[in-house]
């Protein structure tokens, strides 16, 4: 088989997928980009269209980012001969423009291609990488950076990001590793570097700057809560420990969440939205979803996982927190009623507790929080549709 047929080919195995997946009632087209580096006799590492294209929708404020390269499609144009041109995967060009059909395209759109003055990376040919992906690309603020590695043999495996280093989880010749980025974690430049033995590279990766709101909580719900310093502080440190676990459940970037709620309710204070509590006029951002809901509304586990906390606490009213495995937690805040006891197993779609108004919150909902190593991301990133 050709280049020209092979390319032509996984574009078309691509558009399928994406068809069916909102032909099976999935809510948008996906977009999603994804950087892929790949050596060696093509189909030896394989798309990973879980993570270029079966991902969850992108963020509805989602906006073309300034410097990066566009292209006007012109009569005559194909997908297949756009991506040729300025090389670049069909099937990932299709998932950054949210192209459920890479075939229609139309005379006049526009396509995102690639950073402006971006400099082509390539693998070492005779090196140990065969394939290095990541996603998203570029990250923003408050999202999870999932680098998949794929080597010609296993490999002992390293991913660090301005020198810190990630755990890396490996089954022979592949493995991956995810990177929290903070909600206000500095937009910029960062290093990120990636090797398989003795096969380093280095990628300059841009984090965007996230789209957040602004909300202010009353004074007359916060600082009777916040004015206990001591109540505050206890809690964050015991929450902080506890998210700092390291456990060997077999969670993956593969995996997806279903929704803790079972309809559709209102998102009432996003993620990373900008807070200020009180009259203290300390500034923060949201830590998770909030989700408004009556109260008794059914909660459910959105993916399997060990249930490690369940009680009142003083902040953050009733709570459950389950670790998923792999540094991957999920907590469920100001429950009316607990329905799960620290220590048991549940499975997604297990009842574990119900909506309430219980500790710092101005009415009955559900304020869902994901943390990886610690750091709070955005839940919705993870969420099937």
């Amino acid at each position: 088989m050709g280049a020209g047929n092979l390319l032509s080919t996984r574009a078309a195995i691509g558009g399928l997928i994406l068809c069916l997946l909102l032909a099976l009632g999935w809510a948008t087209p996906v977009r999603a980009d994804a950087l892929i580096l790949s050596v060696g006799p093509p189909g030896e590492a394989g798309l990973q269209l879980d993570a270029a294209l079966l991902s969850p929708r992108w963020p509805p404020q989602w906006q073309p980012v300034a410097g990066w390269q566009t292209y006007t499609v012109k009569p005559g144009d194909t997908l297949t001969g756009i991506a040729r041109a300025f090389g670049v995967e069909p099937v990932v060009l299709a998932a950054r423009n949210g192209l459920a059909d890479p075939d229609l395209i139309v005379v006049g759109q526009q396509l995102r291609i690639a950073p402006l003055n971006s400099t082509p990376i390539a693998l070492p040919a005779d090196g140990s990488l065969l394939r290095v992906q990541c996603w998203p690309w570029p990250p923003a603020q408050g999202q999870t950076l999932v680098v998949w590695l794929h080597a010609r043999q296993p490999a002992t495996y390293r991913v660090e990001m301005d020198g810190y280093s990630y755990p890396v989880w490996s089954v022979g010749r592949h493995a991956w590793a995810v990177i929290p980025l903070s909600p206000l974690a500095d937009p910029g430049l960062r290093a990120l570097e990636v090797a398989a033995d003795e096969t380093a590279i280095t990628l300059t990766m841009m984090v965007q700057a996230g789209d957040f709101g602004w909300q202010e909580i009353p004074a007359a719900v916060a600082d009777p809560i916040l004015a206990q310093a001591d109540k505050v502080r206890a809690e964050a440190e015991r929450m902080a420990s506890l998210f700092g676990g390291l456990s060997q459940q077999d969670w993956s970037p593969r995996g997806r969440f279903r929704s803790p709620l079972g309809g559709e309710y209102p998102r009432t204070s996003p993620f990373g939205t900008r807070r200020s509590y009180g009259s203290g006029g300390g500034l923060s951002a949201h830590a998770g979803e909030d989700f408004s809901a009556p109260p008794g509304t059914p909660v459910v586990a959105p993916a399997s996982g060990v249930v490690v906390l369940a009680e009142p606490l003083f902040v953050r009213g009733n709570a459950v927190v389950l670790d998923h495995g792999r540094g991957v937690f999920t907590g469920y805040w100001h429950l009316q009623t607990l329905h799960v006891a620290e220590g048991e197993r549940v499975e997604a779609g297990q009842l574990i507790g119900e909506v309430g108004s219980t500790g710092l919150s101005t009415g009955a909902h559900l304020h869902w929080e994901m943390r990886i190593y610690g750091v709070a991301v955005d839940p919705l990133q993870w969420l099937q549709r």
